[in-house]
């Protein structure tokens, strides 16, 4: 293994023992952040743990799936989402939970909800820190209590979403 293949690994398992450590409260969402952002470009990947898919990020690996969340306003449902998995734009609804930020995709008696977890790198912009990078995960399920508890579906689902990154479109 080469050295920037070790050093994109061990920076990777270094993020993510740091999003363990510091827990969601201290690197929580911040909405106002989301709504300045507006849109979001999104790399998931499908695989078993968090290492993983921060290594495959930093190596700028294929993703399993690419995501746009655009419009994000105060409005909870002016946002819409295009993935490399389906053709076309779709509305979401948007909750805010202990758990994350949800957006939410109905498709008939199913759901695709993708949940902001935390920040995981932030840098200056206007003299202030504002979140560069989100980890995120993906799950399509059957549990439409997501519109009722957003935060019970996904401690339910976890273990079986993409996980992968989110980040603002546009980073100036």
């Amino acid at each position: 293994m080469n050295a920037d293949i070790r050093h994109a690994i061990g920076s990777g398992i270094a993020a993510v023992g740091a999003l363990l450590i510091a827990g969601p409260a201290s690197a929580a969402v911040r909405l106002e952040q989301l709504i300045e952002a507006r849109d979001l470009v999104c790399d998931f990947y499908s695989v078993d743990d968090w290492a993983a898919a921060e290594a495959r990020f930093a190596l700028r690996d294929r993703a399993d799936m690419l995501m746009v969340i655009e419009n994000i306003r105060s409005d909870p449902e002016t946002a819409r989402v295009i993935h490399s998995r389906a053709a076309g734009k779709r509305g979401l609804h948007r909750y805010v939970g202990e758990t994350g930020v949800h957006f939410v995709e109905d498709q008939h008696d199913s759901v695709v909800v993708t949940t902001l977890l935390a920040c995981e790198d932030w840098k200056q912009k206007r003299g202030r820190e504002v979140c560069a990078r989100y980890s995120a995960q993906n799950a399509w399920h059957f549990d439409k209590s997501v519109h009722l508890d957003p935060d019970k579906a996904f401690r339910n689902l976890a273990a079986s979403a993409y996980r992968g990154v989110c980040e603002p479109w546009d980073p100036n």
